[in-house]
Parts: structure tokens; C-alpha cells; sequence
């Protein structure tokens, strides 16, 4: 039994101690099953032995360890060291035998005894029996009494106001009956895959002024290709107002992942007092927030001060040892905001190391984004609306990025493509400050600066005006290209895929596509040259296939067909 730990004895465990020692026995000692071989009885304090009354261990059943109590019937003491005394247990072939390596616990008589026992009746009704086990008794109640007190220390094993005190230590309290609690649903954006954990005390609120606010009991994992999933929500004291179905639909705080949230049911209050299994729920997931001195403290320490949309937290920063920087991305530049996360800081930091704060570095990008309505489209105020909507949904996301995070294309069309008119979009992110063409990678504390209107041309329609469907045709291209000396292929990539796609949004009935008039709109760049003699164009159009080859072949688009890049195969030939 290890010095930390206590553990309660049983009456009939008490007795029999009690029995052994009034007849000149030792009890209780420790030793450990050997791996193979015999037990050597060489560590006990009253050695030699004469013989071993009780042996207690635990068994291998099936995989399990199991608590046995040994018999005659599993070993037997012998001397084999052949000095004439007992040295050794010795487990029988066929009998239960210890785990190895498992603790043991013995009782056992020397094999001299220092004084005669002065009591030998242990029958039971004897003077001497009865007065024992009455003693036993009430050294086992005590025992009880103790072990009590021991799991009441303890937040699995507290119970009542021992528990009460136990989660006051970490600023935690028992919901009193009447208390506001709701269900709250948590949904994955399409865009997110892999695990995403909602960490106990996430707040959702309503749109309400004072918003009312409710906090998550517990963690929350969504598991790679789970939906949604939902958990409890309490409000955050007993006079936070009970909400209606479905007002629930904010995060105080964003989650990465995290596309909505709802409480499907209107909220209600408990009738009776929190019980003690859900006390312990909630106090588990309230050991997360009271964490210091490490990365994930800190980090949610700083995302829960409402103001802050991100953190960035770099060890190491250029090499210096003991010390953290922290990129911080704020919804808006305040000085009161920034002294208040500085204090969290301190209060989170580990010690002797120094955490660098600033401001996460932004840049500024503007979007244009290409439509295909669903039938023959929308004008006026209609796409208006419609387009404000693609540049609100868009603008969300991208604003929403931590610093450094990657900017994922996917992620951003299926929110423009939230909204049942519109069927394809196609969006291209621009940075003023950077080349024409240029990817747009954000760099480690930095953040985007979205800038408003976003472009867009005249979007597409899926039916033309006499009604014909506005088909698309899906275009593969192989081109190979000659570099000059010191460009890199991938610039040659994002300028070539800009080239290819404005000169394909030009075709139309009126302007076929040949490899000649894509080459001719490629030749202006000067940073490569295409090899005309073995590139190659495939358009898939209503399930036929046209090549088309240096010279050789065209493909004129139907009225309202819309020619699409599929595949771009860009690569360098080395004469």
C-alpha cells in the first residue's frame, strides 16, 4: 500500500488480524511475487517462519486481475536452502498462482515465539473470542469512518457537502434547483474534417440586449465525419433568462470547425438541485480552465476574453530560449482590450518564462468572386441581395482565420454556395500590395484584412432567356513550357492558370477555342514560352471529347455554354 494512499479493512480482515496477533503471530507484511521460481520469505521481519496463516495476492483470470486469497491447496512452505527452516512458498503445478511482479500481503507465525501467549481460547463463544471480535468490530467501524473522510477528498468519490468543498476549490458550484439549463447543438462545417473538441464552458448566447448566456457543462468532441452532436448548457447564474427554441445560435467565441449553433428545445429549469454525477461532469471540464503555465492554458485564456478572434502562440520565437510569442488578432483595435489580455497573461504565463504580446500583423486582400445562378438568374434588387449575402458569408470565414492559418478555397465556396440561386461560384483572392497572380499565403502572426465591395462580374445563368439549359464544358490541358532563366515553376503555374482562365470566359459562339488562341494569349508573358508541338487541349462537352492540337481542330461553345477548367497540367521541358 503506497504511503499516499489508505485503504479500509473489512470486520472478518480485522478479526483475523486481530486472532493472529493475540496468538503470537505477525500480520500484514508485504513482499512480491516473483516472476518465476519460489517465493523467497528472506524480507520478512520475524523470520525464520513456522508457518503462514493467511497469503493474500491477485490472479490472472482470463486477462484480469482478481483478488484471491491463496490456501494450502496453492502452495506449500518449504526450506530450500536446506538450513532446517521454512525459507520459501512454493506455488503448486496445478494451483492458482500470483501475477508476477503483483504485491503479496502475509500473515505468518515465527518460528520462535519471544513469550508465551497467555490466551490460547479462541473458540468461538469463549470469553477471550467474544471480547475480540466486539473489539473488531468497532475497529473496523472506525476504519469506515476513515475511509469516509479519505474519498471525500477526492472529486471522484465525494459526495454531498464534501464534494461541495472539493469543487469550490476551483470555483465551482452546485446548480441550486430552478436553475436555467438547455440543450445546445453543435454542427461541423462542411470544410472541417478530422476531431474538433468544444472545451467545457464554451458560451452561446442569443441575440437578445443583455444577451443571455449559457455555458457547456462539459467537452465535447465531434469525431472525424460527425455532424453534429449536443450537449447540456447552464446559464451562467440563476437569473439568466430562459430562451426560446432555437434562440440560442451564436458562440461567444469562435471555434475553429464550428459552422452553427441551436438549442432545438426551448430552455427550462431544473426542478431539483444538481446531483452529484453531474456536479463531477461539470467540474472536470473546470479543471481545464484552472490549468496554469502551459500552451493550452494560455491559449484558451486568451481566446475566452470576448474581443479576441485568434491566438498564435510561438515557442522558441527565432531561436530564443524561454520565451513565447503570443499573435494576437483582435475584432477591433483597443487599447483596454489589449491592457486586459496582457493581465491574463501574466496570470497564465508559466514561470520564468517571458511572453512577448502584439498585435498579429494584417493584410489586406479583396475577393472577386464568379457566379452561375440556378435558372436563367436574377437582376436588380434580387442580385443585390444575393451578392451581398456571398460577400457577407465570404468575408466571415476569411476574417475568422487565426494568424498563419492556410486559406482554404473549399471552405470558401461552400459558403457562397450556402444560397439555393446560386449553383457554381469560382473565387479568386487579391492582394493590392502583391503581383498580379500571386497566391495568397498567410505568414505566421498575420491575419486578413478583408476589403469591401468585392468584385463581380456579370454572373452566369444556367438556362438562357429561350429557355435552352447553359451547359458546361469541362476543358484538361497539358501544357509544357520552356522557363527563362531564374523563374520558378510555380510562378509560372498562377500566372498561366489567369491567362487560361480569362481567355476560356471569352469563348463563345463567336470565338472557338483552338490551342493556337491560347497559345497567342500566353506568348505575352515573359516569363516562359509554351511548347506549342506538345501541348494538348481535351474538352468534354455532352459527353463527347474533342482534342485539340497545335494546328489541328477547334471547339466552338453552344449558346450560353461555359467553358470550365478541369485539369491544368503545367510542366517544364528542359531542352
Amino acid at each position: 500500500m503506497s504511503e499516499l494512499e489508505y485503504t479500509s479493512r473489512t470486520y472478518a480482515d480485522v478479526v483475523r488480524d486481530l486472532m493472529t496477533t493475540l496468538t503470537g503471530g505477525t500480520v500484514r507484511e508485504s513482499t512480491t511475487a516473483p516472476a518465476n521460481g519460489p517465493l523467497t520469505l528472506g524480507t520478512l521481519a520475524s523470520r525464520p517462519i513456522r508457518r503462514v496463516s493467511y497469503l493474500e495476492g491477485v490472479t490472472d483470470v482470463g486477462g484480469t486481475a482478481v483478488p484471491v486469497q491463496f490456501t494450502s491447496a496453492d502452495f506449500d512452505l518449504e526450506d530450500t536452502d536446506n538450513d532446517g527452516q521454512p525459507d520459501s512458498i512454493v506455488f503448486r503445478k496445478n494451483g492458482r498462482k500470483p501475477i508476477p511482479g503483483s504485491p503479496l500481503t502475509v500473515n505468518y507465525y515465527p518460528a520462535h515465539i519471544s513469550r508465551p501467549v497467555p490466551l490460547t481460547d479462541l473458540n468461538v463463544g469463549s470469553v477471550v473470542r467474544t471480547i475480540l471480535e466486539t473489539v473488531g468490530r468497532e475497529l473496523a467501524q472506525s476504519e469506515q469512518y476513515l475511509d469516509t473522510v479519505y474519498r471525500s477528498a477526492f472529486l471522484e468519490t465525494a459526495e454531498g457537502t464534501a464534494l461541495d468543498k472539493v469543487v469550490a476549490l476551483i470555483g465551482v458550484r452546485r446548480l441550486p434547483a430552478r436553475h436555467p439549463l438547455a440543450g445546445v447543438r453543435f454542427s461541423r462545417s462542411a470544410a472541417t474534417g478530422g476531431r474538433i473538441t468544444i472545451p467545457a464552458g464554451t458560451v452561446v448566447t442569443d441575440a437578445s440586449t443583455p444577451p443571455a448566456r449559457y455555458s457547456t457543462v462539459m467537452d465535447l468532441t465531434l469525431e472525424a465525419g460527425e455532424q453534429s452532436r449536443s450537449v447540456l448548457t447552464a446559464g451562467v447564474s440563476t437569473d439568466t433568462p430562459v430562451v426560446d427554441a432555437g434562440a440560442l445560435d451564436r458562440l461567444e467565441t469562435s471555434i475553429g470547425g464550428v459552422s452553427d449553433v441551436s438549442n432545438p428545445d426551448a430552455a427550462f429549469r431544473e426542478a431539483a438541485v444538481e446531483s452529484d454525477e453531474s456536479l463531477r461532469l461539470r467540474a472536470r471540464g473546470a479543471l481545464h480552465g484552472t490549468v496554469r503555465g502551459t500552451l493550452d492554458a494560455l491559449r484558451f485564456g486568451l481566446m475566452s476574453i470576448p474581443g479576441v478572434k485568434a491566438v498564435e502562440l510561438t515557442e522558441w520565437p527565432n531561436g530564443q530560449p524561454g520565451v513565447v510569442r503570443a499573435d494576437v488578432a483582435y475584432e477591433r483595435a483597443d487599447p483596454a482590450l489589449e491592457e486586459v489580455v496582457r493581465k491574463r497573461i501574466d496570470e497564465l504565463r508559466p514561470a520564468g518564462i517571458r511572453v512577448e504580446t502584439g498585435p498579429a500583423t494584417r493584410r489586406t486582400v479583396r475577393a472577386e468572386v464568379k457566379l452561375v445562378l440556378a435558372g436563367t438568374g436574377v437582376s436588380g434588387a434580387e442580385l443585390n441581395r444575393l451578392t451581398s449575402g456571398v460577400e457577407a458569408r465570404v468575408t466571415e470565414k476569411l476574417v475568422d482565420l487565426a494568424p498563419g492559418a492556410p486559406i482554404r478555397m473549399a471552405a470558401l465556396t461552400a459558403a457562397a454556395l450556402a444560397d439555393p440561386l446560386i449553383v457554381d461560384a469560382e473565387i479568386s483572392l487579391l492582394d493590392p500590395a502583391a503581383p498580379p497572380g500571386a497566391p495568397i499565403i498567410l505568414q505566421p502572426g498575420e491575419v486578413l484584412d478583408v476589403q469591401r465591395p468585392f468584385m463581380f462580374p456579370p454572373p452566369q445563368a444556367e438556362r438562357t432567356e429561350s429557355g435552352a439549359v447553359a451547359t458546361v464544358a469541362d476543358i484538361d490541358m497539358v501544357l509544357p513550357v520552356a522557363l527563362q532563366t531564374g523563374v520558378l515553376l510555380a510562378d509560372a503555374i498562377t500566372a498561366i492558370q489567369l491567362a487560361v482562365d480569362t481567355h476560356l470566359a471569352a469563348r463563345g459562339p463567336t470565338n472557338p477555342l483552338t490551342l493556337a488562341g491560347l497559345a497567342s494569349a500566353l506568348q505575352t508573358n515573359p516569363l516562359f514560352g509554351l511548347v506549342r508541338e506538345q501541348a494538348s487541349i481535351v474538352v468534354e462537352s455532352g459527353g463527347q471529347f474533342v482534342q485539340l492540337l497545335d494546328e489541328q481542330g477547334s471547339f466552338t461553345p453552344a449558346a450560353g455554354e461555359r467553358l470550365r477548367r478541369r485539369t491544368l497540367d503545367v510542366h517544364e521541358v528542359v531542352s
